[in-house]
């Protein structure tokens, strides 16, 4: 019983504080530091520190821990390639192996969650956790789009590609951070608006993927403190 106990007390304290610090640095700081001649270098080390904290969670089942390293390996060999290794590599690849290591992130810290039996403040954190990891994987897609069509987007009516030809990497990263989660909280200001259809899939699904989480996210928390309050109604009436 002991055991049991201890195994469940770990499996809610999954490492999701390192996860939300680490992700809201990156969203915090993007804006400022992407003009900065370092400042890409920053944003890979910092997106690295999330995908690194998202290791740590898949570490509770291995085969998570599994998936996790072989997701992580292709995209840290995709982003340091051209620089560290002499490599020549397509952006694309490298944003389509990131989105897949943090949509794969977001679905371990949901399967940590959803096994919580009790309300924690890891169940709130790891919660807001998948939210952000939802929006920064769509990031990747949209910037991955944003590059591989270059009229996939409008800017206030103006390409994307046009505002700054000069930019290799435009949209960057933080344009469509900042896009990403103005989708997933459908807020919508109209300003960025995706014009190809591949654009316009990933942004509809994107909302919709945003408004179902926080409804589900709200409901399986509910659901978990009636279960709570259930339990203990009926151990205060059999003592």
């Amino acid at each position: 019983m002991t055991t049991k106990r201890t195994s469940e007390s770990n499996v809610e304290r999954g490492p999701f504080a390192w996860l939300l610090i680490t992700q809201v640095v990156f969203v915090a700081m993007s804006p400022v530091i992407s003009s900065f001649p370092r400042g890409r270098w920053i944003q890979v080390a910092v997106l690295f520190a999330i995908l690194i904290a998202g290791v740590y969670a898949a570490a509770a089942r291995r085969g998570f821990l599994i998936i996790a390293l072989f997701l992580l390996v292709p995209a840290l060999f995709a982003w340091l390639g051209p620089d560290v290794f002499s490599v020549t590599e397509d952006e694309v690849s490298r944003l389509l192996s990131a989105a897949a290591c943090f949509a794969f992130t977001a679905v371990v810290v949901t399967a940590a969650v959803a096994g919580h039996r009790n309300v924690s403040r890891e169940t709130i954190i790891g919660g807001i956790d998948v939210y952000l990891l939802i929006g920064m994987a769509f990031m990747f897609l949209h910037q991955a789009v944003g590059i591989a069509n270059p009229a996939a987007y409008t800017m206030d009516g103006k390409f994307l590609s046009e505002l700054s030809s000069s930019a290799p990497e435009f949209p960057s990263l933080s344009t469509m951070l900042y896009f990403s989660f103005t989708t997933l909280t459908t807020l919508g200001y109209g300003d960025i608006v995706p014009r190809s259809s591949i654009a316009r899939l990933l942004t509809s699904t994107e909302s919709v993927m945003g408004q179902l989480y926080v409804a589900i996210f709200i409901a399986r928390l509910v659901s978990i403190q009636v279960s709570q309050r259930i339990v203990q109604s009926r151990r205060s009436d059999e003592s």
